[in-house]
């Protein structure tokens, strides 16, 4: 029996200062520990604040081509759709449908005018009597000019007679009295003046003939200018496509009643197809007629260029036209909506940023990313396009920064992204 386990004891020396192998292994594991948890927490206590790194949007500073455009919404319009109106009142009939496709002089429609028919013929039988006047005051003068010329001839023949009397009273000399003489030379004179006389009235007659005549070619001419519009209206009730294209709209009922200048169709021009688009008053001042826009159809893209700009802001927008410049497309409808994207300007080799919430909140700064801490950094921005900033000053190619998913932390200068 055992009265205790002090037989078995054995007493171990040992002296103050002396550290065996296992000492130091423990001593310097645990240093490495300390080390390492001091580097895994030091960006803890530096940092003011921590963020998920799934929270945030990052992105790359680049240099590449900046491209400022602005996209909108858009229509198609036809650059030649015009009215047709009637020129007289009465009844329309339609001979096409909405839709129907038509080429130039095809017949669309025909307004039944029996007043406008009427005074048609009213004007020409007007027309007929101003030119039997006509010819019958032509007759009139010929032969009002044929009598002055008969008593012009008359009063020639007495000229001659009486100076054929007053030469052989001449030669006779103291053989005839002297009154004969003198009534000889009387008759000359006479004869003479009557012969003057006849003539001049001839010039007065043919002046006043001539003005006669005139006043009724003016008054002919008149009637043919009526009688022509009248035609004119009368062929017009006959309306007929302008140029190839679709029939648009009936404006009216088919056999309906219409009054002068009513508008009865439109007629579209499928070949000469424009854009309109609303764009932001913003971007006013930096559309101009000539920009290449970029038009999305569908899964199409067509090519074009800003044609007309709106020099008036309706409900904060500019209205704009583009017109394609890569061709028709018989595919293509009015009112048809499309995607508009205008390219205002182009800055090649610039250093860029993407765009995101966090430039839109603030421009002036920056959360550059380093390792797993973001670091609000002061930069300049310039231009902007619909996806990236170019950017003047504050970062480097290559840099990363957040772009979307941080909140406004103002105060803080830094934050902890963790995993």
């Amino acid at each position: 029996m055992f009265r205790d386990t002090s037989a078995t004891d054995t007493k171990l020396a040992s002296g103050p200062g002396v550290f065996t192998r296992k000492h130091i292994v423990v001593g310097l594991v645990a240093a490495a520990v300390l080390v390492a948890g001091v580097y895994a927490v030091s960006p803890i206590l530096s940092s003011e604040q921590s963020l998920s790194r799934e929270r945030v949007r990052v992105g790359a500073v680049k240099r590449g081509t900046l491209i400022r455009d602005v996209s909108a919404q858009g229509r198609m319009v036809a650059a030649r759709s015009p009215s047709l109106y009637t020129s007289a009142a009465g009844i329309v009939k339609f001979s096409v449908e909405p839709g129907a496709p038509v080429t130039s002089g095809t017949l669309l429609a025909e307004v039944d005018s029996p007043e406008l028919q009427s005074q048609l013929k009213r004007e020409e039988s007007s027309l007929a009597r101003v030119t039997a006047q006509l010819a019958r005051q032509e007759i009139a003068n010929r032969r009002a000019l044929l009598e002055k010329q008969r008593s012009i001839d008359a009063a020639n023949v007495a000229e001659r007679a009486a100076t054929r009397e007053l030469e052989r009273a001449v030669k006779a000399g103291g053989a005839i009295a002297e009154v004969e003489l003198r009534r000889a030379q009387d008759e000359m004179q006479n004869a003479a003046s009557t012969l003057k006389t006849a003539q001049a009235d001839l010039a007065l007659e043919r002046d006043s003939l001539v003005l006669e005549l005139r006043t009724y070619s003016e008054e002919l001419s008149s009637q043919k200018l009526l009688v022509d519009e009248l035609r004119r209206q009368v062929t017009a009730l006959a309306v007929r496509a302008p140029f190839d294209g679709v029939v648009g709209n009936w404006l009216v009922t088919d056999r309906a009643s219409v009054v002068i200048n009513q508008p009865l169709l439109t007629v579209v021009d499928l070949t000469e197809l424009e854009v309109e688009a609303a764009v932001p008053e913003v971007y006013a001042e930096s559309l101009l007629p000539g920009q290449s826009a970029e038009i999305t159809i569908g899964a199409e893209r067509r090519r074009g260029s800003v044609h007309l700009v709106s020099p008036e802001v309706q409900n904060a927008q500019v209205l704009t036209r583009i017109r394609l410049t890569d061709g028709g497309s018989t595919a293509l409808r009015q009112n048809q909506r499309v995607q508009v994207r205008v390219l205002l300007e182009e800055k090649p080799n610039v250093l860029l940023v993407d765009r995101g919430p966090t430039f839109e909140r603030d421009a002036s700064f920056a959360w550059v990313i380093e390792g797993d801490i973001a670091r609000r950094t002061p930069i300049t921005l310039g231009a902007s396009s619909v996806t990236a900033y170019e950017v003047l000053d504050g970062l480097q190619p290559g840099q990363e920064v957040i772009v979307a998913g941080i909140d406004d932390l103002r105060g803080v200068d830094e934050v902890l992204l963790t995993r």
